[in-house]
């Protein structure tokens, strides 16, 4: 066994991001516009249409264990990455595509869109999960410093924004910019050309990020080969050594409160730009982006927080962040203190004090989340590497697919969720395409739901977080000895 670590080139960590670019496409591509495409263009009951994106998620979570077995076992001179995240990240553009263009078949009913729905996010997930299984245990396999790890997910997570940043946030101004609040998101054909877009450019990505990182594949032709039985042992003696390491038990609690929490407001930030603060569409594109430029500067500042503490204390800082900013905006929207709307003139010109403010705490939410979710996942392959030094195995896609399962489950179960939460605050969906006006009740109740509850959330998680038990002076007695 020996102690010598992997290390690699910023350049190297941001040809990796590319692949982060595909997913952030897809995956933000869904959370900001599938509810409102089954609520607003379909007039799909809300929890029916957290159910077809939580059946699919569930799926996801159910398989992508298995796809880290077959991944780290799989005999190939292309390696045991790189197959699988070109043909799922292909399947993953088209799957995209389809999900916004229902054919003329499945129109007769709601039924037959939702059998359509729910069968075409099966795929795209089946898809995803080829891709970002393999992609995620990639890095942990490309670089094992300490510091370094969190650079690598700190630059894959501002990929991730600046994606997620040109694509649906400007999508509002792009594909959506009809006049009017409702209007645009109730047009189908504004989704349809926005999905092709993001296929096309997701379908790049996948390409690029296949190539540029070939050079880090392993040939594994010569790998020992298991009998089918043998490999089903080997499957389940996995899964069971990885959720019986207390290790990882604390992040995994973690990533899975966080993420439902952060999907929460994700699936209903979009009807509060629409409902509550009824921005019009350059102020949603506003709004919007400010979420990412907030992730991307906490995923920047959370490498030069790792240089100085532990990865769980600047977890714990980033947290606090978070839930202060979402507590600044119920406390200044919910109580009235600003309305939405709200200006003040200055210099003769009208300023739009409540957007500004609501930029500004919104951003403070998830420049939070920025930072807590790059390092929780170094956090994760630091775990890897401290059973591949006590053990002499190197298990990255197992652990990768565990904590990539969590964070399913815990999306399936927060889709689930927002959906029942619309209808229990009484949100009306359109009928046959027709704007409709919300309750008062209704539309506090959102802003209730998307404040206040996703604040606890984020608290409970630290509570968990804090019994984590490596840090970096654990890390480093490992590899001494």
């Amino acid at each position: 066994m020996t102690s010598a670590k992997k290390v690699c080139s910023t350049g190297a960590m941001c040809v990796y991001s590319l692949g982060e670019c595909a997913n952030s496409l897809v995956m933000n591509g869904i959370f900001a516009f599938a509810m409102l495409f089954y609520t607003k263009a379909h007039g799909i009951n809300p929890k029916w249409a957290g159910l077809i994106m939580s059946l699919a998620v569930f799926v996801e979570a159910v398989t992508e264990p298995i796809m880290g077995q077959i991944s780290d076992n799989t005999r190939s001179s292309w390696g045991r990455r790189h197959p699988y995240m070109l043909a799922g990240g292909l399947l993953m553009a088209l799957c995209f595509y389809l999900m916004w263009t229902i054919p003329a078949f499945c129109r007769g009913s709601q039924m037959g869109v939702f059998s359509y729905l729910v069968v075409v996010n099966l795929l795209l997930r089946a898809g995803l999960t080829m891709f970002f299984i393999p992609y995620l245990a990639l890095g942990f396999e490309m670089c094992e410093d300490y510091h370094g790890r969190s650079r690598l997910q700190g630059i894959r997570q501002i990929a991730n924004m600046v994606a997620n940043f040109v694509g649906p946030a400007m999508a509002w101004v792009f594909f959506f910019g009809g006049k009017g609040n409702f209007q645009a998101t109730t047009i189908e054909a504004n989704y349809q050309h926005m999905g092709a877009t993001f296929a096309t450019a997701t379908a790049v990505f996948t390409v690029l990020v296949v190539i540029f990182t070939f050079r880090w594949r392993e040939d594994t032709r010569d790998s020992p080969r298991n009998s089918r039985m043998g490999w089903m042992r080997n499957f389940w003696s996995e899964m069971t050594e990885i959720l019986n390491d207390p290790n990882p038990r604390w992040v995994f609690a973690f990533i899975f409160i966080l993420t439902a929490g952060m999907v929460l407001v994700g699936s209903l930030q979009m009807f509060v730009y629409d409902d509550f603060m009824k921005f019009p569409s350059w102020q949603k594109s506003i709004a919007h982006g400010s979420t990412m430029v907030g992730m991307a500067l906490g995923a920047l500042i959370s490498m030069r927080l790792t240089q100085h503490f532990d990865k769980k204390s600047v977890v714990i800082i980033g947290g606090a962040i978070s839930i202060a900013g979402n507590m600044m905006l119920a406390a200044l929207f919910l109580t009235d203190l600003i309305k939405p709307g709200a200006t003040f003139t200055y210099g003769g010109f009208n300023v739009p004090s409540a957007l500004i403010l609501f930029v500004l705490f919104h951003t403070c939410y998830w420049f939070g989340c920025g930072i807590m979710l790059p390092v929780s996942t170094a956090m994760m392959a630091d775990v890897s590497e401290t059973r591949r030094l006590q053990t002499g195995k190197a298990k990255y896609g197992g652990y990768s697919s565990v904590f990539s399962l969590t964070m399913r489950l815990a999306i399936s179960f927060s889709l689930i969720l927002s959906g029942w939460c619309l209808s229990g605050i009484g949100y009306k969906v359109p009928v046959d395409g027709q704007a409709v006006t919300q309750t008062q009740q209704a539309v506090w109740g959102l802003g209730l739901v998307t404040f206040l509850i996703s604040a606890i959330m984020c608290l409970v998680s630290l509570l968990a977080i804090r019994l984590y038990p490596i840090s970096r002076a654990r890390l480093d007695k490992l590899r001494d000895r």
